[in-house]
């Protein structure tokens, strides 16, 4: 009897073992489902255009908490010039309504007018631009642990008067700081991946503006400096930047490009887009926070979910 007894404590606790390591294994493989990004696009019939895309009720201030979102509580550092900043939104941006709206931190470090570059000399294109920022702000903590970088692809360094400091994607075997010519524009883009890896050692994101062509009729998203075309080529080339880092060595670069997804940019409707887009290149407070933020947000929480 005693026997029998033993027999069927020791089944039962193998039980409870095995049940136990399945719902161990079951927990480390369940991973949070994040769908798709959810915008809040006003139709063209209840768009009131009378009211500015700027009003106060477009602000961060009035934007609620959406429960559920995997960056609460997360840290994002955000690196960019005008559109990183807002500067057509009163200084409201995607890093601001993403914060708002996920319940994260976002940190900017954002000056108008300045470039990836960094020619040694001064104003926008040296001492303001954006690898001298990264080292020398005071905004980013480098001791401190983040959980997402994010650069804006800046449209700065398209000018005409900047195509010829473009600079060439190096080699694979490329990934010391001291490898990336940061007076160029690509070797800036290296040069702040390897900086990052180094000093944060996090996923870095690079993201780029809505879809405009050459051209000098906002409401047909042209532009004429810098051109469209001359911004998608240089968008292009920092994808292939991230293709290198991500896969030859297992880092986590990413691209949101806004610019190429034609799905995206047929959301905005040419009568939510003259209300909505100050230029081809800043939106202003509907703009970001209905239309760019939802994208730019559901793109990192899906990669950091992955990753997770």
């Amino acid at each position: 009897m005693k026997h029998k007894k033993l027999l069927l404590t020791l089944s039962l606790v193998a039980l409870l073992s095995a049940c136990s390591s399945n719902n161990n294994k079951k927990n480390s493989d369940d991973k949070p489902e994040v769908g798709d990004p959810v915008y809040y696009i006003p139709e063209d019939e209840d768009l009131d255009t009378s009211v500015s895309a700027n009003d106060a009720i477009y602000s961060v201030e009035n934007v609620e908490e959406v429960p559920g979102s995997f960056l609460k509580g997360k840290k994002i550092y955000w690196l960019g010039s005008s559109v990183t900043y807002g500067a057509s939104s009163e200084g409201e941006s995607m890093a601001d309504f993403i914060a708002k709206r996920s319940g994260c931190t976002s940190v900017k470090e954002a000056v108008s007018g300045t470039t990836l570059l960094n020619d040694g000399l001064t104003e926008n294109t040296g001492a303001k631009s954006y690898v001298n920022r990264l080292i020398t702000s005071t905004a980013f903590d480098k001791e401190e642990e983040i959980d997402a970088f994010v650069c804006q692809i800046s449209t700065n360094d398209c000018t005409n008067d900047r195509l010829n400091k473009r600079g060439r994607i190096t080699a694979d075997d490329k990934i010391e700081m001291t490898d990336f010519n940061v007076a160029t524009s690509l070797g800036a883009v290296e040069y702040i991946i390897a900086y990052v890896m180094e000093t944060w050692g996090c996923p870095v994101y690079f993201y780029s503006g809505s879809y405009f062509s050459d051209g000098s009729n906002k409401v047909q998203r042209q532009n004429s400096n810098p051109l469209g075309s001359e911004y998608q080529k240089f968008v292009g080339q920092v994808q292939q930047i991230a293709d290198k880092w991500d896969s030859y060595y297992d880092y986590n670069v990413k691209v949101i490009d806004l610019y190429n997804d034609e799905e995206f940019n047929a959301l905005a409707s040419d009568k939510y887009y003259g209300w909505a887009i100050n230029d081809p290149i800043h939106p202003r407070k509907a703009g970001y926070s209905q239309w760019w933020s939802p994208y730019i947000q559901n793109f990192i929480e899906k990669d950091l979910v992955e990753l997770s």
